[in-house]
Formats: structure tokens, C-alpha cells, sequence
């Protein structure tokens, strides 16, 4: 899938810090014909469950795909990925992992608080920067921070971490409403989907919304090894984001990983989906290993009072 750059796409002026380099504009992108979207990010090499969320998608309506960020990461195979982004994503937005490829640099801008987790995060890119070809980690450099996708519904806003900064990490026991409404109104749009922190959650703003879509590459730290990605009807009045959860072949691909010399840190979530690095990095409410419904740690929380 190309990627315009033309200035027609470009809307001046608000922009997002990435992880190295000088900020870009927004993308603009015609959405005008998608009925329902598919947002999806953080797949991290790991292909099985790339193709199986692409195809749940297709399965339950969408005509839109958008991927924001970190294709590329601990299971290698960056090519491949890359491959199957190039052939069903309309809508593309940079992560972390895509700057910093493009700038060529070693380390992952995970922007972790944790050195063990920065340790890990940097063995994690490199390794996938061996299966990444120049011509696609180029390609990689031409994707937007941040990008406004024109739809029926309105202006949905799609950024990696936050649209203030590429690598900074929502975490839902962290949200500030009176922060989400203040992008929303500074974008003029209705909804925003991020991704990075691994960790999904949607919140309704009156007839606004905003949301985390997980990454469809690893899973949220359950004991579930499914992995998940969004999804947003934009036929209703009011578009709200719904969180997908899709099964595939993990122990599959955990063995096939394991045969590939892949670190056992990151092919143990592969297998049972609980997190091996990462998670000090975190707020220590979501450290927690639980199921993890929509809602759930807003009721924790309101329970502790």
C-alpha cells in the first residue's frame, strides 16, 4: 500500500514528537467510503496473528484497515510483515519501532522508565532490523506520526502512543478525560484509536470516544494468548470503538520461533499469555496479571475507594 506525501495530504501546523527525528504534519486520508474500520498496531513480526486478525476483519465487514505502528519487533520476519501491511493497510501511521528503523538506529524509543525493559526492548529491535530490507525500512521512513482519517461519521484521529508524542503510553488507570477531550477538540475529530502500551481500553466522551487498540501481535498480559485489534462501526451516529479478540496458532509459532533462536522472554507470552519484560515500566495497577474486559480497571479502582 503507497503512502501519498503529497502536500494536498499533509494539514499544517498540530504535530506529534516522535521517537527520533523532526516532527511531521498529520496525514489527511479519504475514509469517506469506510463503513466499518479496522485499527490495528503492534504486531511485532509475529505473522500467524497479523494474517488472523486481517482476516477476523474482513470476516466482520471491514473495508477499512488502518495500522498504527510497530510492525516490526521481537519474532523477526520483518519483511514478511511488512509484505502483508503493504497489501491490506490503506491507512498507515509510524511507531516507534518504524522511526527508528528508518533513522537506522540500534535502540527500540520504547520510551520505558525501566532499563531492564529498555534492554530487552533494544534486543527485540535489532533482531527484527536483521529480516528488514533497505528498501522496506526506507519505506518505512515516509509514514506519517499522525493522521487524520476523514469519514461519514467524522474526523477519526490515529496516533501510535498519544497524538502529543509518538512513544508515550496511555494507560487506562492513568486517563485524564479532560486530556482526551482536549485532543479531540485541538483535531476536530470525534474518536481517536493509540496503541504502544500493549494494554486495550475504549472510553465514551459524550458522543465522542477514544480508545487503545492492544497490538494484534502479542498478548495483554491474561493468560490468554489471543492478541486483539479494533474495531469501529462508522454507520451509527455515534462511533464507538469495540476491541476484537482473535485466536491463532500461538504454539505453532512459539515452536517455530524457538527453532529461530528467538530470546525465550518474548516467546513465553507467545505461549501463554503472560509477560515476561515490559511490565515495570508500568503503572503498578496494570502490572497485574488478570482478565481484562472492557472496564475493568475503572471498577478496580472505583472498588479501592
Amino acid at each position: 500500500m503507497h503512502v501519498s506525501s503529497s502536500s494536498s495530504n499533509i494539514r499544517p501546523a498540530i504535530s506529534c514528537l516522535p521517537s527520533v527525528g523532526e516532527p511531521k504534519p498529520p496525514m489527511i486520508y479519504d475514509g469517506s467510503k469506510v463503513t466499518r474500520l479496522a485499527v490495528m498496531g503492534g504486531s511485532y513480526g509475529n505473522v500467524p496473528a497479523l494474517t488472523a486478525c486481517i482476516e477476523h476483519a474482513r470476516s466482520i465487514g471491514c473495508d477499512g484497515l488502518a495500522f498504527i505502528g510497530d510492525a516490526t519487533g521481537c519474532c523477526g520476519h520483518s519483511d514478511e510483515t511488512i509484505a502483508l501491511i503493504r497489501e491490506h493497510f490503506q491507512y498507515l501511521v509510524a511507531g516507534n519501532y518504524e522511526q527508528k528503523a528508518a533513522a537506522n538506529e540500534e535502540d527500540c524509543g520504547c520510551n520505558y522508565t525501566n532499563d531492564e525493559d529498555n534492554h530487552y526492548g533494544g534486543i527485540a529491535h535489532v533482531w527484527a532490523m536483521k529480516s528488514l530490507s533497505d528498501e522496506n525500512r526506507k519505506w518505512l521512513g515516509i509514514w506519517p506520526d499522525l493522521a487524520h482519517l476523514e469519514t461519514r461519521a467524522g474526523r477519526i484521529l490515529l496516533c501510535h502512543g498519544s497524538p502529543a508524542q509518538t512513544n508515550e503510553f496511555l494507560y487506562e488507570s492513568e486517563l485524564d478525560d479532560t486530556r482526551l477531550n482536549h485532543w479531540l477538540d485541538q483535531h476536530e475529530a470525534v474518536g481517536f484509536v493509540c496503541g504502544h502500551s500493549g494494554f486495550t481500553w475504549t472510553r465514551e466522551l459524550g458522543k465522542r470516544f477514544a480508545g487503545n487498540c492492544g497490538v494484534c501481535g502479542k498478548p495483554d498480559h491474561d493468560h490468554d494468548a489471543a492478541v486483539h485489534y479494533a474495531s469501529i462501526d462508522l454507520t451509527t451516529p455515534t462511533p464507538v470503538a469495540n476491541i476484537e479478540r482473535v485466536e491463532y496458532d500461538h504454539l505453532a509459532w512459539a515452536d517455530q520461533l524457538d527453532a529461530e533462536g528467538v530470546d525465550d522472554v518474548f516467546t513465553i507470552p507467545v505461549r501463554n499469555g503472560v509477560w515476561t519484560c515490559g511490565l515495570l515500566s508500568m503503572p503498578a495497577t496494570e502490572r497485574v496479571l488478570r482478565p481484562r474486559p472492557n472496564g475493568w480497571l475503572r471498577n478496580v479502582l472505583k472498588a479501592s475507594v
